[in-house]
């Protein structure tokens, strides 16, 4: 992700929680970039904003909403009563008897219009539990116009109306290609398999994804990280 950014670029973290990557984010933009962090969770937004103003994180901005394909309120999903990794708009994979509670939603297209005026998204991280494929369709307009590179979670567990294969069909329609990375090695999407790198218990266990324009905005090929180990932003 590191490798991607530039001084002065803009960002958008979906699904900040406690903030791993907007803290690299922030970083690698210097002061002229700009990341705009989303993270519904009260708690969280809340402790993310403290950070943002102890710190003098003046290129943060954290929006205290959820992502999807339209305007509105919808019902979080949390297991348990405090903050977790696993909060969720679908919550298929959470435990019988989670709760949950009414929270902000909009499009990324709606939100991002702020940061766009600093200059074009430059990359887009998404960890939102199965609502991956609202989120990008809710950003149809920006994926289309500037063209970022992904990097996000997903999972055949969280949303069992939809598969892998259908997030990547829809990213494919809109002219990026994906990578997954195995035993160390840079795949192209086509060659996976839920049914071999997604097998609940085993390692490795495969839910994270990039994908990059087919064409435009000159942005380096992936390579294989030094290890492969916990999702998106967990």
């Amino acid at each position: 992700m590191r490798s991607w950014l530039r001084p002065g670029d803009a960002v958008v973290d979906v699904g900040a929680y406690k903030g791993g990557y907007t803290y690299w984010m922030r970083s690698s933009v210097g002061s002229t970039g700009s990341v705009l962090a989303f993270e519904p969770q009260p708690r969280l937004a809340s402790y993310l904003r403290r950070c943002a103003s102890a710190f003098s994180w003046s290129n943060v901005r954290v929006e205290e909403v959820a992502l999807s394909s339209g305007a509105g309120r919808r019902e979080l999903r949390v297991p348990g009563s405090e903050p977790s990794p696993a909060a969720s708009l679908v919550g298929a994979s959470l435990p019988a008897g989670s709760g949950g509670y009414l929270v902000a939603v909009d499009t990324l297209d709606r939100r991002v219009a702020d940061v766009a005026a600093t200059g074009p998204v430059r990359l887009v991280k998404c960890d939102v539990e199965g609502h991956e494929m609202d989120v990008f369709e809710g950003a149809r307009g920006m994926l289309t116009a500037d063209r970022p590179p992904l990097l996000f979670e997903c999972e055949a567990r969280h949303d069992p109306t939809r598969t892998v294969e259908d997030v990547f069909e829809f990213l494919h329609g809109l002219g990026y290609r994906g990578f997954f990375f195995w035993h160390g090695r840079k795949l192209g999407v086509e060659r996976f398999r839920t049914r071999e790198h997604q097998v609940q218990g085993r390692r490795p266990y495969c839910n994270n994804f990039i994908f990059v324009p087919e064409e435009g905005r000159d942005v380096r090929e992936p390579t294989a990280p030094d290890s492969v180990s916990a999702p998106a932003g967990r």
